[in-house]
C-alpha cells in the first residue's frame, strides 16, 4: 500500500485538531449576559418576593384607605433596591466589556441571532405601544403600557423555545411553555395586587434559575 493512502499519527492529529476546531467554532463560549440574567432575576425577583411577603403580613396598600404605612419587610425590601440597582449596573459593564471588549468572548451565532431578534421584537413593540397612545387619555395610555409585560413574557419564551431545540436542552422548554402561561396570567390580572407575585415568580423561576443552571451545566 502506498504512503498517499496510509494515514500517519502526524495527519490523525491534525485531523483530530480541525474537528476540534470546528467544534469550538460552532458551540462558542457562554453567553456573558447569562450572569446579567442572573443577577437581574435574583436581585430584583428577591425584592418583589420581599415586597409581596410584606404586604401578605401587613396588608396590601388600598388606595381607598388613604396613607399606606408600610411594615418592617416591606422597609427593607425598600432599603435595598439601591443595591439591587447597583448590583445590575455593575455586571451590565462586565458584560458589555466581556461582549464588546478586546479579549471578547465568542458567543454562538444561533443564540446570538435569537436574542438579538427578541430584543429588537421588545424594542420594536414598545415603540408601537408608544405611538399607539401617544395624544389618547391618561388612562388609555396607562392600559396600554399594561400590555408590555404579556408581550415581553410571549418574546421570552420564544427565544426560549429555540434555545431549547437548537441546543438540545429540552427542559428549556418548559421555561419556554412558562413564559406563555405567565403572559396569559399577566393580561388575566391586569392592573390589580396580583400581578406583583406573578413578576415575581417570572423573574426567579423564568430568568434566574435557567441563567444559574446553565451556567452550573457550562462549569463542569
Amino acid at each position: 500500500m502506498s504512503d498517499a493512502t496510509t494515514p500517519t499519527p502526524s495527519s490523525d492529529e491534525s485531523d483530530i485538531a480541525y474537528l476540534k476546531r470546528l467544534a469550538v467554532a460552532g458551540r462558542g463560549e457562554p453567553a456573558p449576559f447569562l450572569l446579567l440574567m442572573a443577577v437581574f432575576g435574583g436581585a430584583y425577583g428577591g425584592l418583589l418576593l420581599l415586597l409581596t411577603v410584606g404586604f401578605m403580613v401587613d396588608g396590601w396598600p388600598d388606595p381607598a384607605m388613604g396613607r399606606y404605612t408600610p411594615g418592617p419587610i416591606v422597609l427593607i425590601a425598600n432599603g435595598g433596591i439601591l443595591a439591587a440597582h447597583l448590583m445590575f449596573f455593575v455586571t451590565l459593564i462586565w458584560t458589555a466589556w466581556r461582549t464588546l471588549g478586546p479579549n471578547r468572548i465568542r458567543l454562538n451565532r444561533t443564540a446570538s441571532a435569537t436574542w438579538t431578534a427578541a430584543f429588537i421584537g421588545l424594542v420594536t413593540v414598545f415603540t408601537a405601544i408608544r405611538l399607539f397612545a401617544e395624544g389618547e387619555p391618561p388612562s388609555d395610555v396607562v392600559y396600554s403600557a399594561h400590555l408590555l409585560g404579556p408581550m415581553l413574557l410571549v418574546l421570552w419564551g420564544s427565544a426560549w423555545w429555540v434555545t431549547a431545540i437548537t441546543s438540545d436542552r429540552p427542559w428549556l422548554l418548559a421555561v419556554a411553555i412558562g413564559s406563555y402561561v405567565a403572559a396569559v396570567a399577566m393580561a388575566s390580572v391586569g392592573n390589580t395586587a396580583m400581578a406583583l407575585p406573578i413578576i415575581c415568580a417570572c423573574l426567579l423561576l423564568l430568568a434566574f434559575v435557567p441563567a444559574v443552571i446553565l451556567m452550573r451545566q457550562r462549569a463542569r
